[in-house]
């Protein structure tokens, strides 16, 4: 029941489009207090008009009063001293480690560190590094959403419905304080938890689909429906090199990764009638899309671990283009005057 719910303070590293949107949508949770650790523009809007969010699953208003303390990042010993019970990353993959020693003071004993970003970029290095500081307790975690900053304070989401966050231990069963967090997130409006028995493994499973699919079905249009890929043998071999090249990442990082579950996703792909990720979908659509955070972290963890990943690379180079434009991001190429761009997909009439 509701009234059961334990009260837990929340710390948040970042307020964008993730720590932004899960910490607006567990501060709306009864008993909850949400900090966030943000800077200049974030820090003057969370601090006059709390959070905001416009999102497809409902919109919602927590007053700064309804907040614990927002603390600013440049000056952190200064800011009020608590232990968190619950330490979320909002922060890119590559920053964690910066944000991680921001976070630290606030570390107590007991307190639980869930990673949030997109993907499964550096989720061993973050348990390394609460490991170093003899407290604390990592959990692995990776949220699903599409979603940005509309403003300072502000952030709108649009696909992904709804939102959720996967999350578990590292191994095996979820310890006391984890299954509270379950029980918060259960309650939480406008979006999910998915608690997973190891949850790395698990994490890593369902990234290799979604990575290697995307990867395919991006590259070769909306035709490419998940059910389609497996009646192809050209675009069926083309997946299953995409998924070889992530499970041999995911080996080269000591994580399981049973090769009879690859012939389980075949049998996945042919129930899936008209299905498409939304990150294809976005990118046939001219939006923003997690392609960076897919295909583009799997070339960064390639090169790292020295593990080839040439299919991915290849997809990952045809595609990004699109993500870029749908970023607002200007071409190297002005058009001749009068000519048109025939887009996003499929001959509809672009600018």
């Amino acid at each position: 029941a509701m009234s059961e719910l334990p009260s837990f303070k929340w710390l948040i590293f970042g307020c964008g489009g993730v720590g932004g949107y899960f910490g607006a949508r567990i501060a709306q949770v009864k008993g909850q207090r949400v900090s966030y650790i943000v800077r200049n523009k974030a820090l003057a809007a969370l601090k006059e008009h709390g959070v905001r969010i416009t999102s497809i699953c409902g919109d919602a208003q927590v007053p700064a009063s309804e907040l614990g303390p927002i603390l600013d990042s440049q000056a952190l010993d200064k800011e009020e001293k608590f232990v968190a019970d619950v330490i979320m990353l909002g922060c890119k993959a590559s920053e964690a480690e910066g944000c991680l020693k921001q976070c630290e003071p606030r570390c107590g004993p007991e307190t639980l560190v869930l990673p949030l970003q997109n993907g499964v970029d550096g989720l061993t290095t973050i348990r390394e590094v609460v490991k170093s500081w003899g407290k604390g307790h990592a959990l692995a975690g990776c949220c699903n959403i599409v979603s940005a900053i509309a403003e300072p304070g502000h952030i709108k989401h649009w696909a992904a419905n709804p939102p959720y966050i996967t999350y578990g231990e590292f191994q095996g069963s979820p310890i006391p304080k984890t299954l509270q967090v379950k029980a918060i997130l259960d309650a939480a409006p406008g979006m999910e938890g998915h608690l997973e028995e190891d949850a790395l493994s698990k994490i890593w499973e369902k990234f290799t689909f979604i990575c290697s699919t995307t990867a395919v079905q991006a590259t070769t249009g909306p035709h490419a429906t998940q059910d389609m890929i497996p009646e192809i043998p050209e675009l069926l071999a083309t997946w299953r090199a995409a998924m070889h090249e992530i499970v041999a990442l995911c080996h080269s990082y000591g994580i399981k990764y049973d090769l009879e579950w690859v012939d389980k996703r075949v049998d996945a792909l042919k129930s899936a009638k008209g299905a498409t990720t939304s990150c294809s979908r976005d990118l046939w659509n001219g939006k923003p899309s997690e392609v960076d955070d897919l295909l583009g972290s799997v070339v960064r963890m390639g090169k790292e671990q020295k593990v080839p990943v040439p299919t991915i690379s290849t997809c990952y180079g045809a595609l990004i283009v699109r993500d870029r434009i749908a970023r607002g991001l200007e071409l190297p190429i002005k058009l001749p005057e009068g000519h048109k761009v025939l887009g996003p997909y499929m001959g509809a009439l672009g600018a």
